[in-house]
Protein backbone atom coordinates (compact mmCIF):
# COMPACT_ATOMS: atom_id res chain seq x y z
CA UNK A 1 0.00 0.00 0.00
CA UNK A 2 1.12 3.42 -0.56
CA UNK A 3 1.63 5.95 2.06
CA UNK A 4 -0.65 8.99 2.92
CA UNK A 5 -0.61 10.97 0.06
CA UNK A 6 0.55 14.80 0.63
CA UNK A 7 -2.34 16.54 -0.98
CA UNK A 8 -5.51 15.71 1.70
CA UNK A 9 -7.73 16.90 -0.92
CA UNK A 10 -6.82 14.88 -4.27
CA UNK A 11 -6.70 11.58 -1.85
CA UNK A 12 -10.42 12.27 -0.60
CA UNK A 13 -11.44 12.77 -4.51
CA UNK A 14 -10.03 9.88 -5.68
CA UNK A 15 -11.10 7.85 -2.51
CA UNK A 16 -15.13 9.29 -3.71
CA UNK A 17 -14.38 8.27 -6.75
CA UNK A 18 -13.15 4.75 -6.80
CA UNK A 19 -16.29 4.67 -4.09
CA UNK A 20 -19.32 5.76 -6.35
CA UNK A 21 -17.99 3.46 -8.97
CA UNK A 22 -17.96 0.23 -6.28
CA UNK A 23 -21.42 1.43 -5.03
CA UNK A 24 -23.08 2.53 -8.26
CA UNK A 25 -22.08 -1.31 -9.42
CA UNK A 26 -22.77 -3.09 -5.80
CA UNK A 27 -24.77 -0.97 -4.08
CA UNK A 28 -24.33 0.24 -0.47
CA UNK A 29 -24.09 -3.71 0.89
CA UNK A 30 -22.37 -5.27 -2.00
CA UNK A 31 -19.72 -2.39 -1.99
CA UNK A 32 -16.63 -2.77 0.17
CA UNK A 33 -14.40 -0.43 1.67
CA UNK A 34 -11.31 -3.06 1.23
CA UNK A 35 -11.76 -3.15 -2.47
CA UNK A 36 -11.95 0.62 -2.44
CA UNK A 37 -8.54 1.33 -0.40
CA UNK A 38 -7.09 -1.26 -2.68
CA UNK A 39 -8.07 0.75 -6.08
CA UNK A 40 -6.48 3.78 -4.08
CA UNK A 41 -3.67 2.24 -3.37
CA UNK A 42 -4.32 2.87 0.26
CA UNK A 43 -4.72 0.80 3.76
CA UNK A 44 -8.08 0.44 4.84
CA UNK A 45 -7.32 2.47 8.14
CA UNK A 46 -6.10 5.34 5.96
CA UNK A 47 -9.49 5.55 4.06
CA UNK A 48 -11.20 5.24 7.62
CA UNK A 49 -9.06 8.14 8.76
CA UNK A 50 -10.85 9.92 5.84
CA UNK A 51 -14.36 9.12 6.42
CA UNK A 52 -14.27 7.16 9.55
CA UNK A 53 -17.31 4.57 8.42
CA UNK A 54 -18.64 2.81 5.18
CA UNK A 55 -21.30 4.42 5.88
CA UNK A 56 -19.91 8.13 5.94
CA UNK A 57 -18.48 7.37 2.95
CA UNK A 58 -21.74 5.92 1.39
CA UNK A 59 -23.21 9.37 2.59
CA UNK A 60 -20.19 11.61 1.26
CA UNK A 61 -20.59 9.54 -2.49
CA UNK A 62 -24.83 10.61 -2.72
CA UNK A 63 -23.35 14.10 -1.60
CA UNK A 64 -20.59 14.28 -4.31
CA UNK A 65 -23.35 12.70 -7.25
CA UNK A 66 -25.93 15.16 -6.17
CA UNK A 67 -23.39 18.23 -6.17
CA UNK A 68 -21.97 17.25 -9.44
CA UNK A 69 -25.67 17.36 -10.83
CA UNK A 70 -26.41 20.66 -9.45
CA UNK A 71 -23.04 22.26 -10.90
CA UNK A 72 -24.35 20.87 -14.15
CA UNK A 73 -27.80 23.07 -13.62
CA UNK A 74 -26.12 25.83 -14.10
CA UNK A 75 -28.53 28.47 -11.96
CA UNK A 76 -26.65 31.92 -11.77
CA UNK A 77 -26.26 31.72 -16.29
CA UNK A 78 -30.22 30.64 -15.57
CA UNK A 79 -31.20 33.61 -14.12
CA UNK A 80 -30.08 36.09 -16.60
CA UNK A 81 -31.85 34.26 -19.27
CA UNK A 82 -35.93 35.04 -20.81
CA UNK A 83 -37.76 33.37 -18.65
CA UNK A 84 -39.25 30.59 -21.36
CA UNK A 85 -35.59 29.80 -22.55
CA UNK A 86 -34.22 29.41 -18.84
CA UNK A 87 -36.79 26.91 -17.98
CA UNK A 88 -36.15 25.26 -20.98
CA UNK A 89 -32.59 25.26 -20.34
CA UNK A 90 -33.34 23.69 -16.87
CA UNK A 91 -35.10 20.57 -18.07
CA UNK A 92 -32.28 20.24 -20.87
CA UNK A 93 -29.41 20.14 -18.38
CA UNK A 94 -31.08 17.99 -15.87
CA UNK A 95 -31.64 15.45 -18.03
CA UNK A 96 -28.02 15.71 -19.65
CA UNK A 97 -26.83 15.42 -16.36
CA UNK A 98 -28.61 12.36 -15.49
CA UNK A 99 -27.69 10.88 -18.77
CA UNK A 100 -24.08 11.63 -19.04
CA UNK A 101 -23.05 9.90 -15.73
CA UNK A 102 -24.68 6.47 -15.67
CA UNK A 103 -23.79 6.18 -11.61
CA UNK A 104 -26.36 8.96 -10.98
CA UNK A 105 -29.24 6.94 -11.49
CA UNK A 106 -27.97 3.70 -10.28
CA UNK A 107 -27.12 5.80 -6.63
CA UNK A 108 -30.81 6.93 -6.59
CA UNK A 109 -32.14 3.70 -6.97
CA UNK A 110 -29.96 1.99 -4.63
CA UNK A 111 -30.35 5.24 -2.10
CA UNK A 112 -34.42 4.88 -2.99
CA UNK A 113 -34.47 1.24 -2.10
CA UNK A 114 -32.48 2.25 1.74
CA UNK A 115 -35.69 4.79 1.87
CA UNK A 116 -33.51 7.45 2.11
CA UNK A 117 -31.89 6.37 5.05
CA UNK A 118 -28.21 7.34 4.32
CA UNK A 119 -29.30 10.63 2.56
CA UNK A 120 -31.30 11.75 5.64
CA UNK A 121 -27.95 11.76 7.74
CA UNK A 122 -26.09 14.39 4.54
CA UNK A 123 -26.17 18.19 6.16
CA UNK A 124 -25.68 19.44 2.72
CA UNK A 125 -28.32 18.04 0.26
CA UNK A 126 -30.95 20.17 1.10
CA UNK A 127 -28.17 22.98 0.95
CA UNK A 128 -27.87 21.83 -2.81
CA UNK A 129 -31.29 22.00 -3.66
CA UNK A 130 -32.70 25.19 -1.84
CA UNK A 131 -31.14 27.15 -4.22
CA UNK A 132 -32.26 25.51 -7.46
CA UNK A 133 -35.69 25.68 -5.87
CA UNK A 134 -34.68 29.56 -5.58
CA UNK A 135 -33.98 29.35 -8.63
CA UNK A 136 -37.06 27.95 -10.50
CA UNK A 137 -39.03 30.50 -8.23
CA UNK A 138 -37.48 32.82 -9.85
CA UNK A 139 -37.87 31.67 -13.23
CA UNK A 140 -41.62 31.21 -12.78
CA UNK A 141 -41.95 35.04 -11.17
CA UNK A 142 -41.03 36.50 -13.75
CA UNK A 143 -42.39 35.14 -16.59
CA UNK A 144 -45.24 35.81 -14.72
CA UNK A 145 -44.89 38.95 -14.56
CA UNK A 146 -43.75 39.17 -18.14
CA UNK A 147 -47.07 37.57 -19.06
CA UNK A 148 -45.62 34.45 -20.19
CA UNK A 149 -46.12 32.23 -17.54
CA UNK A 150 -49.44 31.38 -15.65
CA UNK A 151 -49.65 32.38 -11.82
CA UNK A 152 -49.14 30.41 -8.97
CA UNK A 153 -47.05 28.04 -10.03
CA UNK A 154 -45.46 26.34 -7.39
CA UNK A 155 -41.72 25.76 -7.88
CA UNK A 156 -41.37 21.94 -6.11
CA UNK A 157 -44.29 20.63 -8.30
CA UNK A 158 -42.25 22.07 -11.58
CA UNK A 159 -39.20 20.29 -10.48
CA UNK A 160 -41.16 17.12 -9.74
CA UNK A 161 -42.45 16.84 -12.77
CA UNK A 162 -39.65 17.47 -15.23
CA UNK A 163 -37.38 15.26 -13.33
CA UNK A 164 -39.45 12.39 -12.67
CA UNK A 165 -39.90 12.60 -16.21
CA UNK A 166 -36.52 12.56 -16.76
CA UNK A 167 -35.40 10.17 -14.43
CA UNK A 168 -38.20 7.41 -15.06
CA UNK A 169 -37.08 7.35 -18.46
CA UNK A 170 -33.50 7.25 -17.97
CA UNK A 171 -33.95 4.48 -14.76
CA UNK A 172 -36.42 2.34 -16.95
CA UNK A 173 -35.50 2.16 -20.26
CA UNK A 174 -33.74 -0.71 -20.72
CA UNK A 175 -36.91 -2.80 -19.54
CA UNK A 176 -39.66 -0.29 -21.43
CA UNK A 177 -37.45 -1.18 -24.73
CA UNK A 178 -38.38 -4.63 -24.24
CA UNK A 179 -41.99 -3.89 -22.69
CA UNK A 180 -43.21 -1.64 -25.97
CA UNK A 181 -41.36 -2.41 -28.60
CA UNK A 182 -39.57 0.69 -28.67
CA UNK A 183 -35.99 1.89 -29.23
CA UNK A 184 -35.69 3.79 -26.17
CA UNK A 185 -31.35 3.56 -26.00
CA UNK A 186 -29.95 5.63 -29.01
CA UNK A 187 -29.51 9.37 -29.14
CA UNK A 188 -32.17 9.60 -31.41
CA UNK A 189 -34.93 8.57 -28.67
CA UNK A 190 -33.65 10.05 -25.96
CA UNK A 191 -33.75 13.54 -27.82
CA UNK A 192 -37.44 13.09 -28.73
CA UNK A 193 -37.97 12.73 -25.17
CA UNK A 194 -36.21 15.07 -23.41
CA UNK A 195 -38.43 16.99 -26.49
CA UNK A 196 -41.42 15.97 -25.42
CA UNK A 197 -40.56 16.52 -21.78
CA UNK A 198 -39.84 20.22 -22.46
CA UNK A 199 -43.29 20.44 -24.46
CA UNK A 200 -44.94 18.87 -21.68
CA UNK A 201 -43.97 21.41 -18.77
CA UNK A 202 -44.43 24.20 -21.31
CA UNK A 203 -47.71 23.37 -21.81
CA UNK A 204 -48.16 23.45 -18.07
CA UNK A 205 -46.85 27.01 -17.40
CA UNK A 206 -47.30 29.02 -20.19
CA UNK A 207 -50.49 31.05 -20.75
CA UNK A 208 -50.78 30.25 -24.14
CA UNK A 209 -49.40 27.66 -26.35
CA UNK A 210 -48.36 30.00 -29.02
CA UNK A 211 -45.54 31.16 -26.56
CA UNK A 212 -44.27 27.16 -26.92
CA UNK A 213 -40.28 28.05 -27.93
CA UNK A 214 -39.98 27.05 -31.67
CA UNK A 215 -36.39 26.44 -31.58
CA UNK A 216 -34.59 23.33 -29.19
CA UNK A 217 -31.75 24.39 -27.45
CA UNK A 218 -28.77 21.79 -26.85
Amino acid sequence: MAPRHNDPARTREQILIRATEEFARLGFEGGRVDRIAARCRLSKNMLYYYFQSKERLFVAVLERMYETMRNQQKDLALRTSDPVVALEQLIRHTFMAMQSDPSVIRLMNEENKHRGKYLKKSHRVRELYEPLLETIAFILDRGSKDGVFRTGLDPVTVYLTFSSLCYHYLSNQYTLEVALGRDMESDAAHARWLNHVVEVVMLHCLTSVQTLPSRKIA
